[in-house]
């Protein structure tokens, strides 16, 4: 007779991720870890004496939820700052009226931060610039970001305090603010840096963004990073505090100082990809090579639809990647770049195979964060050279009315070709690049699916995955993403009890109706850590 388990989970629709459409009726859980997975009749020596019965009544038990790609301090720090996102902002106007608002209560000389801005649903159709924001909140230090965090507005005292009184930009490619305090990409970099969380803020942010996760079922996170080691001791100092029970995988990045000594003090450190436990541990180091889908500023092959002399902007040289790719590759870590246009991701590719011809090594698993314009050639060669995309489908419902008319109907439609990916054997990893956009993985989910925008607008139909193969992203996948498919991802007998239970049951439920399932309970480790 088995020995009684913890948590019993009985008469539910329990998908395994195992196999894409393994579905059972019961799974036990004993010391944090599953002990059972089956029917009922083999679950009942389990149920025995157990700790909790808990009655599914047909809804659906599932692994927990991976985001392959969030920012924690910059989603916890927009959590206590101010939010300009659309439809309740819907102008110049509106963003004025909230800064002026927080200018009330907010001491003299302090920040004043919001974020979530995007100029293309303003009715004035421009950013907000440093003269709307000096009017708003003249004694005080302003920064917005627009959605994409690769754009910010922000007023004179912000200027005068990075050191940029005329307003003039340092952006790469020479995109620079033309003295409107709009910032891009390095020069917005900079004033992020600036305006960043102190460590209170930091702490009490990750508090904020810890609920929030467990809330949607996300049990573990792959941290993008943002502040470098203050990035790092903060997650470190939360999770030793239990404020943060989601697991964390922290990828290497930072805007302060720029990333190359970050980088180099990482590798110089003798660590690598993979070091820490089972709540926090390193993840790959990143770079950052192009800008974003939506500003739009992704380094693209061919000009954009609405400007053909446009190809976006590169924040590095190619003798830069392949440098930092042959280093990080040589010292053993994984390796990323963000890499949204097809110029940016051809550039990377070259880089790793380089690297990886130079040096051949056994189950790399470097990844390209976004890799968002693919044609068949370069899917094919992910494929070879073994690299895991982490996507964002929820983009495309946000954003791909922009995709639409900035890249073109077909490049656009082409955005993010998940279903080819997979069709090809490429493991890619879902995530949503929380605060760019929406966090929840059951919209990432019912996007990849149906890849239709807030509008209604069919973005690239032939590129629509099953649900088995959505929920699959988001969480077999995506564990793989970080070496971990052994330990979490799937339902299976030795693997951590990282479960969350939905209100439905899913593998039923219509296609359109997805994004309305919600998340009735979550487990990490088996405890309990949310009910709705």
């Amino acid at each position: 007779m088995a020995r009684a388990a913890d948590t019993v989970f009985m008469n539910g629709q329990v998908i395994t991720v195992n196999d894409v459409d393994a579905v059972v009726s019961a799974l036990a859980v004993r010391d944090g870890r599953i002990v059972f997975v089956g029917d009922e009749a083999g679950a009942a020596d389990f149920a025995a004496g157990a700790g909790e019965i808990v009655d599914l009544g047909g809804r659906s038990l599932i692994p927990g939820f991976t985001d392959a790609h969030e920012h924690l301090l910059m989603r916890g720090q927009n959590e206590l700052g101010l939010d300009c996102r659309f439809p309740g902002v819907r102008s110049v106007e509106d963003i004025k009226a909230k800064v002026a608002e927080r200018a009330r209560i907010t001491p003299k000389g302090g920040w004043i931060r919001g974020w979530g801005y995007d100029h293309s649903k303003l009715a004035e159709g421009r950013h907000p610039d440093r003269f709307d924001l000096d009017a708003a909140a003249p004694e005080h230090k302003v920064l917005i970001q627009r959605v994409c965090c690769h754009i910010a507005a922000c007023n004179s005292r912000a200027l005068e305090y990075a050191g940029r009184p005329d307003g003039a930009g340092e952006a790469a490619g020479g995109f620079a603010g033309q003295g409107n305090g709009v910032m891009f990409e390095e020069a917005c970099a900079k004033l992020v840096n600036l305006a960043r969380p102190s460590p209170g803020e930091m702490e009490e942010s990750l508090a904020l963004v810890n609920d929030l996760l467990l809330r949607e079922g996300i049990t573990c996170c792959h941290d993008a990073g943002g502040y470098g080691a203050l990035s790092m001791r903060a997650l470190q100092e939360a999770v030793e505090r239990d404020k943060l029970k989601a697991r964390i995988v922290a990828m290497v990045f930072s805007l302060i100082g720029g990333n190359s000594g970050f980088i180099d003090a990482c590798v110089d450190s003798g660590l690598r990809s993979g070091f820490g436990n089972g709540r926090l541990k390193l993840g790959p180091i990143k770079i950052m090579i192009d800008g974003s889908s939506s500003g739009p500023t992704a380094a693209t092959l061919e000009g954009y639809a609405v400007d053909p002399d446009n190809h976006g902007l590169l924040n590095l040289t190619r003798e830069y990647i392949e440098e930092t790719t042959q280093k990080v590759h040589v010292a053993g870590w994984q390796m990323t770049a963000h890499a949204v246009g097809d110029k940016a991701v051809t550039m990377f590719a070259d880089a790793l195979e380089k690297a990886m011809k130079a040096q051949p090594r056994a189950d790399c698993r470097h990844r390209i964060e976004h890799c968002a314009m693919a044609g068949p050639e370069m899917i094919r060669r992910i494929r070879r050279l073994g690299v895991v995309p982490v996507a964002q489908p929820v983009f495309l419902y946000e954003f791909g009315d922009g995709y639409l008319r900035n890249y073109g109907e077909k490049r656009g439609g082409n955005m993010f070709p998940c279903a080819s990916m997979l069709k090809a054997g490429i493991p890619v990893a879902g995530s949503s690049d929380c605060p760019v956009t929406f966090s929840n993985p059951l919209l990432g989910m019912h996007v990849a699916v149906n890849r239709e925008t807030q509008s209604g607008r069919l973005v690239g139909p032939e590129e629509r995955v099953t649900t088995a193969q959505a929920l699959r992203m988001f969480t077999w996948n995506a564990a793989y993403a970080s070496f971990d498919e052994r330990l979490r991802g799937s339902l299976e007998t030795g693997k951590l009890a990282d479960l969350a239970v939905l209100s439905e049951p899913l593998l039923d439920v219509p296609a359109q109706k997805i994004r309305d399932v919600r998340v009735d309970m979550t487990f990490v480790g088996g405890e309990k850590v949310f009910e709705r």
